[in-house]
């Protein structure tokens, strides 16, 4: 149940603290004051789409939020979803910027606008004004009849099959039509993929086989700068080295030998001079070590033609390849993968195909399981929805109308919503022959014909907030206070919020609220306040029209409040 809205910094709405009550609130107000712009903010709380121009001017953003008393089945899917539970209550957040830009809340974490509307779902169901031209579209008697049965639960399970169905159903379907074009496409695959399992080629061959030929191409050159840096560095007067540098020339090794000898010779404790032996001690192990690294490399460089022939014949063969395929050497490895792939993907033998035969009747047999058990809910509550429809068109003026929901249930007509083909029949006259729905009915009748339907479905709705906006519309009299009595006694068992220019309407609610807008020198606000029993009265007789209020329309308005539940 929705027990407190607040709304800051929305279009007319500076800031505004709600409480809301059980049973049936009105909402009342002049033709504009802005009764509007309470379910506009409500809505945006609960994930719908952002509209232009909804921060208040000079404002930087907008924040409303909702908070609801909820059920266990809630807090379950709060837990499902990773939200905190905090004890009974929960609360939808929307803040939006004057650019447009929106972030979502539940219980104080970020949530997506979809999951807003995924959990609003659950806890409030909003009937417009215009419900009734939605009756004219394709799929609302469907939808209409699932959420009286209770169904949904069933409905997606059936969706699910379907598509699980389809998806399986178009694989075999796809590999049925296998033409000339696929058997060409086969034929070329089996060639490519034949070529590349002669090569035989590994994962990253061809990278480590690039490096051996250029170390085996480039042998000679480095056995001779390795000789000479050997010499160089502490080898001396080395015989391979006499071509380029005089034998009476030392190693660098030799060289700092040397100088660490004369350095021995200063008997001086100078910090400076130890300094300098030190570095030169260090170098002298350096040197040598940098020598003897040099020796084992050397050493494992190997000369060798036949194995650079090998790899040179290798790579050739490599390199044709890639280059028919169009791809770089290194990339010939993964084209062969692909291909492969490819290949398996169009060679199903006759048992895959037996194999996915039987798959997709399997799942169509799945599928027509749960849409005959659907279909059977379906025409079960059917029966009882026009029975109890049937029975408020007299309280709303259409005593002669009678409304039948008609089920066709044939395989032909499976979808992702089951077997039943479903319309809404309708005889507004005696000896009249049934008709669909909005081919049969005026557009006064089709808007009390709609409000009659959302008040039965609303019965049996589990959901516990249900707004009725201006559904009223179009009726008035004692039509209009049997419609403020039907849902009334709605209000007994869910809460029920409804905004209406009806007097007979608002006479029977609870709880009223009162919408007004306040002109200030710049700026214009809109104020919603709680009505007490007189405050009542006044806005019941305003709504009973007149120029001024007298005191007969006081009177009036008074009468209608004793004998409501108000």
């Amino acid at each position: 149940m929705l027990v407190h809205l607040s709304i800051s910094q929305f279009t007319l709405v500076e800031h505004l603290e709600l409480e809301l009550k059980a049973g049936m609130t009105t909402i009342t107000g002049e033709t504009g004051a802005g009764k509007s712009i309470l379910l506009g903010a409500l809505g945006l709380a609960l994930g719908n789409r952002i509209g232009d121009n909804v921060v208040r001017k000079g404002a930087e953003k907008a924040d409303i939020s909702a908070t609801f008393i909820i059920s266990d089945k809630v807090s379950q899917w709060l837990d499902s979803h990773d939200y905190p539970i905090e004890d009974d209550t929960c609360i939808l957040r929307r803040v939006i910027t004057q650019e447009g830009r929106s972030r979502g809340y539940i219980n104080g974490r970020n949530a997506s606008a979809t999951e807003l509307k995924a959990l609003a779902n659950q806890l409030i169901d909003i009937h417009g004004q215009h419900a009734h031209q939605s009756l004219m579209q394709k799929d609302a008697p469907r939808k209409l009849l699932d959420n009286y049965a209770g169904t949904r639960s069933l409905t997606l399970k059936t969706k699910q099959a379907f598509q699980a169905w389809q998806e399986k159903l178009k694989q075999k379907n796809n590999l049925q039509e296998d033409s000339a074009e696929q058997q060409a496409q086969r034929q070329l695959l089996t060639y490519q993929v034949q070529e590349l399992d002669n090569l035989q080629l590994v994962e990253k061959e061809v990278a480590e086989l690039e490096a051996e030929l250029k170390r085996l191409s480039n042998a000679d050159a480095i056995m001779f700068s390795g000789q000479q840096a050997l010499t160089l560095c502490a080898d001396g007067n080395n015989d391979d080295s006499s071509s380029s540098r005089s034998n009476s020339q030392d190693s660098a090794l030799q060289q700092v030998q040397q100088a660490i000898q004369q350095l021995d010779q200063i008997d001086d404790d100078n910090e400076t001079l130890k300094e300098s032996r030190e570095f030169l001690n260090q170098a002298q192990i350096q040197l040598q070590e940098a020598n003897d690294s040099l020796h084992d490399y050397i050493n494992k460089v190997e000369i060798n033609p036949q194995r650079l022939q090998q790899i040179d014949q290798r790579l050739g063969s490599i390199y044709d390849l890639a280059r028919k395929h169009q791809v770089r050497a290194d990339a010939l490895y993964d084209t062969w993968q692909e291909l492969s792939d490819k290949l398996s993907a169009l060679n199903f033998s006759d048992d895959d195909m037996e194999e996915l035969i039987q798959q997709v009747s399997d799942l169509e047999k799945a599928y027509l399981k749960l849409a005959q058990q659907l279909s059977k809910k379906r025409h079960k509550a059917a029966g009882k929805l026009d029975k109890e429809v049937n029975t408020h068109f007299e309280a709303l003026a259409l005593g002669n109308a009678r409304l039948e929901t008609d089920i066709k249930s044939d395989e032909q007509y499976a979808n992702s919503s089951g077997i039943d083909h479903i319309d809404l029949l309708v005889q507004t006259n005696p000896g009249m022959p049934m008709g669909q729905l909005c081919k049969v009915a005026s557009g006064g009748e089709l808007s009390r014909i709609s409000l009659a339907i959302q008040v039965i479905t609303a019965q049996t709705s589990n959901i516990p907030s249900l707004i009725f906006d201006e559904v009223d519309v179009g009726i008035g009299g004692g039509t209009a206070e049997r419609v403020g009595r039907l849902l009334n006694e709605l209000g007994k068992h869910s809460q029920v919020l409804c905004v209406t220019h009806q007097p007979q309407v608002a006479a029977q609610a609870q709880n009223h609220l009162q919408v007004s807008k306040i002109a200030g020198d710049e700026q214009t606000f809109t104020n919603i306040r709680p009505l007490d029993n007189k405050q009542r009265t006044e806005e019941i007789a305003r709504m009973l029209g007149g120029v001024e209020i007298t005191q007969h329309t006081l009177d009036h308005a008074q009468e209608m409040l004793a004998m409501g539940n108000g």
